[in-house]
């Protein structure tokens, strides 16, 4: 294919998104719906039948797959001229490996968004499937923060596998160490390949690494992990354990792994708390693909006999309305700067961290954000549902300095305004600049622009007045001598 096709089915192609070997991504939009859509196509003519049977499988799994971390497809179907395509949901954000590249991220950033891809793949394992490629590059974060796992084009599902027994399909630096000797994927090499990534978001680097194939592969199997020079113990213990080589070692789930995280992690602790809570009290209805209830059946005796039409519609309708009823609470992200920067954030009494803070996960109902900063007025805001993305600027508090002079009894003025006479404090705005002036009978006026954490001099020395008008003292002296000489 020469050129980008105008249209794909009945969908009108906007641009490009990416393009590799084996196909082309591309936005799009439904003329129906007036929804963004992203487009995977796989050209004809691109090799083997594996390739197709991997993009049909993707299309399969995808669809089984109902989550909020994970990318929804709408339509599959094949295009003359075109070949096969994949019609799903368009992110617009970044994979999280462009985000690892930017730099390291705040670990309250990192643990929300390590939170949403560990029940996105909870929510994969939960419906009998390996992904077999979890990496960072198959993590989109999208503009309002929500993680989303995609590429299911090598993942195993319950009904059998593409690949002999003995072939990889991955990426080799997030393979586990039995993966890789041949094992067979399972739940156990997914979590590996998670906490790969999760390591990599948090120090930026990958434990394991290699100038060649070989060496890369030895020292998956055979080393231990390379730490940060500056990673806590306690950081340090939990990666340890989770990169084992031995599977029955390492923790005995993803839920036991991301707590050990949330412990060692240096997180505020109301934060830390809520992470906790989160990973502890799992939804009692989750959407994998199918709906399961915790909850003892009803006895056969109480169940009256419907035509199987009948039973389906009204198991339809209850499903529904117990999706709606249960349905998580909803989630944003924030991102909150403020001017100036480093001032503890708190949303509605709970600390987040210091500004500038990106990416924060917020779930459910919240109401009011507080910003503190020494020396600057605090500043409460309430959220709006349309709040994303907030700078805020932080009012300097007032503050006070202390006045004496020497000689006492001076008259101090704040702008022009009378405060008193020394000795005295006097309370100065905390924005803008001010002008203190003491003026005392027989001596020079004094003046200053006070400054924050800058005591004035104690005493303020008034100079007497020399060789200007005089004060009614000098001029009695006067009077006397002149009378004299006359």
């Amino acid at each position: 294919m020469n050129l980008d096709p105008s249209t794909i089915g009945r969908y009108k192609v906007l641009g490009t998104l990416g393009a590799g070997t084996m196909g082309t991504v591309y936005l799009a939009e439904d003329p129906l719906l007036k929804r963004p859509l992203a487009i995977k196509v796989v050209r004809e003519g691109t090799g083997s039948a594996e390739v197709l049977e991997r993009f049909k499988r993707e299309a399969e799994i995808s669809a089984r797959l109902s989550h909020p971390n994970a990318v929804t497809v709408y339509d599959v179907g094949e295009e003359p001229g075109c070949g096969p395509f994949l019609v799903m949901e368009h992110v617009d954000g970044e994979c999280l490996s462009d985000v690892i590249k930017r730099g390291p991220i705040a670990p309250t950033q990192a643990a929300g968004l390590l939170l949403q891809a560990g029940e996105a793949l909870a929510a994969v394992h939960a419906l009998g499937i390996i992904h077999r490629d979890i990496k960072p590059a198959n993590l989109m974060v999208g503009g309002d923060g929500r993680l989303k796992l995609m590429d299911f084009g090598v993942a195993r599902g319950d009904q059998g596998r593409l690949t002999d027994r003995d072939a990889f399909l991955g990426t080799l630096a997030y393979a586990a160490p039995e993966a890789l000797n041949g094992g067979e994927a399972d739940a156990a090499t997914d979590r590996w390949s998670f906490t790969v990534t999760a390591f990599e978001l948090l120090t930026g680097q990958l434990p394991f690494g290699g100038d060649s194939v070989g060496q890369l592969l030895h020292r998956i199997a055979r080393e231990e992990p390379v730490f940060p020079e500056d990673m806590a113990s306690g950081l340090r213990a939990v990666f340890s354990r989770a990169l084992g080589k031995d599977p029955s070692r390492r923790f005995p789930d993803l839920q036991a792994f991301l707590q050990a995280l949330m412990e060692a992690l240096p997180l505020e602790a109301g934060f830390r708390r809520s992470c906790m809570a989160h990973l502890e009290s799992p939804a009692q209805v989750k959407l994998t693909g199918t709906l399961r209830l915790e909850r003892p059946p009803r006895p056969a005796s109480s169940i009256r006999r419907f035509p199987w039409y009948w039973a389906a519609g009204a198991l339809g309708a209850v499903l529904i309305g117990l999706v709606a009823f249960f349905r998580p609470a909803p989630s944003r992200v924030l991102s909150i700067d403020s001017r100036p920067g480093g001032a503890e954030v708190y949303l509605d009494g709970t600390p987040l961290g210091r500004t500038p803070l990106r990416q924060v996960v917020v779930k459910g109902k919240v109401d009011v954000l507080r910003l503190e900063k020494p020396d600057h007025l605090p500043l409460e805001v309430r959220l709006k549902a349309e709040d994303r993305a907030l700078s805020l600027r932080l009012l300097p508090a007032p503050f006070e300095v202390a006045v004496a002079s020497e000689p006492p009894g001076a008259e101090v003025a704040l702008d022009g305004e009378a405060k008193g006479r020394t000795p005295l404090s006097v309370q100065v705005p905390g924005e803008g600049a001010h002008q203190l002036r003491l003026t005392l009978e027989g001596h020079e006026p004094w003046s200053v622009i006070p400054e924050r954490r800058k005591p004035l001099p104690d005493p303020i020395q008034l100079q007497k007045l020399r060789g200007k008008k005089a004060g009614p003292r000098d001029g009695k002296i006067k009077k006397f001598f002149k009378g004299i000489f006359q």
